[in-house]
């Protein structure tokens, strides 16, 4: 390999023209100015200006620009960042046309800079720009890298996750030689035939076209960088024969090798675009960086003064965000739940709480025997009388405990049965009677009624089952009350946007459509390749309102109409077992995401309420990485405080940014909820969740600054103002932080847990402020992590 071979090389695109093309080496697009289009297997995408796009490596692609143009192009170097990332096996889902993440706008910051000292490279600015390089190379893969060995979401448990493993080494060690799926099978123990059905349900391939994509992915390689004879490549490759290294590189690219090897030749002896840039160009790229210059200039504010004008309300608080989810309806009937639903409800004000399998044949209902809303009655009449507001779910919904998404900490429920059409038309006749009759309509009318998608339901599908079932739910509700409000199908972002057009559409041509649409969002993203589905972690800080903007997009081109979007399971992660539930960061996420999706969708509630959910023989410490708000023992974690601040919001915003929201009461009185809440680093994307450990978590950080705020309110009252500061830090009032100062024991006696209880409790300042000259100014240094809420009131004198 030529040692002189850069990562990363800058090219730029500056007249119209079509090409078609593929290569070993990514190519990441970067359109400064003009229309472009890339066509991509069988895609289409029109880029605008900024927009970003990367193309992987080996993927035929078809170039078309037309009038002016000027694009930037890096040619990323496959071999010396696969020997960086220590994977051969790599593949990037990076493309702004189509997706949202706030890992864009960080690359296209890079970019420019690039950019900027593109006519300095041959001076020592050049170490800066390979700086930069690497820097860009560290974005793309902390936030658009997806391991093609990853099969996050093929693998349904630890067992799995082995074997496949074993088939992906077996194979990557000995593709050279002529291996057979036999042999695999003798040395997994495995029959030929339940192997071969194994591999293509988890891996999408058959066993021999896993091995030739191995083999060819080998191959090309040395077809671009060495002068070996096409025979000579094939035998060192493991194909048999040269027809048969012929025969498969023609399945996949189209042609022979021989004509790729001489396509490749030609296209790297003249590229158009590695050319000398005329003056003209150059003045081009040159005025580019100047207006973006100017574009910047523009934006540059002092991000640490937030001004606002008491007179002026920009929007109204409500309720959207104060609900939890509880799972199995059933649990309810403990009283350890009950107490702490108590809790949850006088401190933080949650007004509703999402419950499943209220039908299960275990307490409420068997074909043979008939009906028994016994046990229904005790959990719903604990709700009522507790001003809960129950969130139905009518479906059955397996409750697993997950280590990651792909590994469960409880085996699988035995498989679920969905009632026959009839059977379950009867059951939600009788239902429905005896709850309009123990219950009133009005108490009814504000409840939500909820048809979860399950698969087995075939929602995707015109003819599905999914349709039929809802539509019988939705009349039979409806025939209480119009104003009784039903819904679903809670798809998940980032795994099922891809679907959710069609399913609007669907819903769109038949008689009934929901009240509401649902969603659950965990910061998971799937990537489709040849048919195979790939997911990873995203750490994309604005995750939620990047997919929600996605999906409403959908919702209006669907022409579906105004009807409620609700996100019924929300969390950074589905993870029972990931220590940073437990910490400051889920505190400050929550509140980050209640501001940001403050007047963005209809309905939140929060995965999930209680630690108790996944009490199992493993959680056998006072913490243990599940995302409840209170932990099994009863004590508080951050993620309680900030519901607890976020209900003590008052009813007017007159401000808000990414770190803050400004309430009044129009009287004299603010509140501020503020965080300074910090991003996840690329460690975390490629770190099992349950294998993060406790005593490392600020290693897991982008940073650990602290974030200065000024909030200057105009237009207030002259006088004397209180000033009442409730905040919780790694200092103050995070029990994971406390637990810490015991060493992390387990087995803590009574004194110990009412110590942690008692002590694991926001910290408060007060302070006078006097105002003189009707600007109300307050200073904040929020350490990193922490959550705020400021409380001010004017002190009135006679």
């Amino acid at each position: 390999m030529d040692n002189r071979r850069k990562l990363m090389q800058l090219y730029f695109l500056t007249e119209p023209e079509v090409c078609t093309h593929y290569h070993q080496d990514p190519e990441l697009f970067y359109l400064l100015s003009g229309h472009f289009e890339v066509k991509i297997d069988d895609a289409v995408y029109q880029m605008k200006k900024g927009d970003i796009l990367l193309i992987n490596a080996n993927k035929r692609h078809t170039l078309a620009a037309k009038g002016e143009l000027l694009m930037a192009r890096f040619e990323i170097d496959f071999h010396l960042l696969a020997e960086q990332l220590g994977s051969m096996q790599l593949l990037f889902w990076c493309n702004s046309v189509i997706d949202k993440n706030e890992a864009f706008q960080e690359l296209r910051i890079l970019l420019d800079k690039i950019i900027d000292r593109y006519f300095e490279q041959e001076n020592k600015d050049a170490l800066r720009m390979n700086a930069l390089y690497y820097e860009t190379l560290y974005v793309l893969a902390g936030n658009f890298l997806v391991k093609s060995d990853d099969i996050r979401l093929n693998v349904e448990d630890s067992q799995d996750r082995v074997r496949i493993r074993q088939i992906q080494n077996y194979i990557q060690a000995n593709y050279q030689s002529q291996i057979s799926l036999n042999d695999l099978a003798d040395r997994l123990f495995l029959s030929n035939a339940y192997l071969s059905k194994y591999i293509k349900k988890h891996l999408g391939l058959t066993f021999m076209e896993y091995l030739n994509n191995v083999r060819l992915f080998h191959a090309v390689d040395e077809l671009l960088y060495s002068k070996k004879n096409i025979t000579h490549i094939a035998m060192d490759n493991g194909f048999p024969t040269s027809a048969a290294f012929t025969k498969a590189f023609r399945d996949v690219h189209g042609e022979s090798p021989s004509e790729y090897r001489k396509l490749m030749q030609e296209e790297n002896s003249t590229p158009r675009d590695r050319r000398e840039l005329t003056k003209e160009e150059e003045l081009k790229i040159v005025e580019y960086l100047k207006l973006k210059r100017q574009e910047d200039e523009a934006e540059i504010s002092d991000s640490r003064i937030c001004h606002m004008d008491a007179a002026v309300i920009t929007g109204k608080t409500n309720d959207f965000g104060k609900a939890v989810v509880l799972g199995d309806a059933y649990t309810i009937l403990q009283s350890d739940v009950q107490e702490q639903l108590k809790e949850l409800k006088q401190t933080t004000g949650i007004q509703y709480v999402k419950i499943w399998n209220i039908l299960s044949k275990e307490h409420c209902f068997l074909e043979k025997k008939g009906y028994n809303f016994r046990k229904l009655d005790l959990v719903l009449d604990f709700m009522v009388e507790n001003h809960m507001k129950p969130y139905l779910e009518l479906g059955h919904k397996p409750t697993l405990f997950m280590y990651t998404p792909e590994r469960s900490v409880k085996g699988q429920e035995e498989e679920r049965k969905i009632y026959q059409y009839s059977v379950f038309e009867e059951i939600m006749k009788q239902l429905c009677t005896h709850l309009v009759n123990r219950y009133g309509i009005e108490e009814l009318e504000s409840w939500y009624f909820a048809y979860w998608n399950d698969p087995q339901l075939n929602m995707t599908e015109a003819e599905g089952k999914y349709y039929p079932y809802f539509e019988m739910i939705y009349r039979t509700l409806k025939e209480i009350s119009p104003d009784i409000r039903v819904g679903g199908a809670s798809l998940i972002l980032g795994y099922e946007l891809d679907v959710c057009s069609n399913i609007l559409n669907l819903w769109k041509q038949r008689n009934i459509t929901p009240d509401f649409f649902s969603v659950c969002s965990f910061q998971y993203i799937a990537v489709t390749d040849h048919e195979t589905r790939y997911g990873r972690k995203s750490i994309d800080s604005k995750y939620m309102k990047n997919q929600i903007d996605i999906l409403q997009n959908a919702m209006d081109e669907s022409g579906i109409g105004n009807i409620e979007l609700h996100v019924d399971e929300w969390n950074f992660t589905i993870s029972n077992r990931n220590v940073l539930n437990d910490s400051c960061e889920q505190g400050a996420y929550i509140l980050k995401n209640y501001i940001d999706m403050e007047g963005t969708v209809d309905f939140m509630a929060y995965w999930h309420a209680l630690d108790l959910y996944s009490d199992y023989y493993d959680t056998n410490t006072i913490l243990n990485g599940d995302s409840g708000l209170i932990s099994r023992d009863g004590i508080r974690k951050p993620s309680f405080y900030a519901f607890s601040f976020i209900n003590r919001l008052l009813p007017y915003v007159i401000y808000k940014d990414e770190n803050a929201i400004v309430t009044t009461n129009k009287r004299g009185r603010y509140v501020i909820g503020c965080h300074n809440f910090k991003k996840l680093s690329s460690r975390y994307v490629f770190t099992e969740e349950d294998e993060i450990k406790v005593r490392e978590l600020d290693n897991y950080m982008e940073d650990m600054d602290p974030l200065e705020r000024k909030f200057c309110i105009s237009n207030v009252k002259n006088g004397s103002y209180i000033v009442k500061m409730h905040y919780v830090n790694k200092e103050n009032g995070s029990v994971q932080d406390l637990w810490k100062q015991m060493d992390y024991t387990k087995g803590l006696a009574k004194e110990e847990l009412e110590y942690l209880k008692n002590s694991a409790i926001p910290s408060i300042i007060m302070r006078t402020v006097l105002v003189e000259d009707g600007v109300l100014e307050i200073e904040n240094v929020l350490k990193a992590q922490e959550i705020r809420m400021l409380d001010i009131q004017y002190q009135y004198s006679l």
